[in-house]
């Protein structure tokens, strides 16, 4: 039975805040813990699962290809100006993990920040 239908992942309350505060977000993290309390993690509306490892660091690995897991910073323009669509050219800037191996890499431009 493959690992994705052993698991029951959920947000956590945090990051459940999180997201409803911050729609613009491009990754809100789902976690698992299997019956041996192996913890696992992956990105809401995404399959690819990460095995969270914590030996001297915390560090991810991918469950498909063994992998390592990196990020990628997006940034996400702040829209803070008088004119709709405008701002300051002030940015929010995030680190999104992937597998570089099973999944795109994020593209620098996520979504704005439209500030009321």
């Amino acid at each position: 039975m493959p690992i994705s239908e052993q698991l029951e992942f959920k947000i956590n309350e945090e990051w459940e805040r999180f997201a409803r505060e911050n729609p613009w977000a491009s990754f809100i993290p789902e976690f698992a813990r299997d019956t041996e309390g192996q913890e696992y993690m992956k990105g809401r509306g995404r399959s690819v699962i990460y095995r969270i490892r914590t030996e001297r660091e915390q560090t991810c690995e991918c469950t498909n290809c063994k992998g390592k897991i990196v990020s990628k910073t997006v940034a996400h323009a702040i829209w803070d100006g008088p004119f709709p669509m405008s701002g300051s050219g002030r940015c929010h800037y995030e680190n999104v993990p992937y597998c570089p191996q099973c999944e795109k890499e994020p593209p620098f431009h996520g979504s704005p920040i439209q500030v009321r």
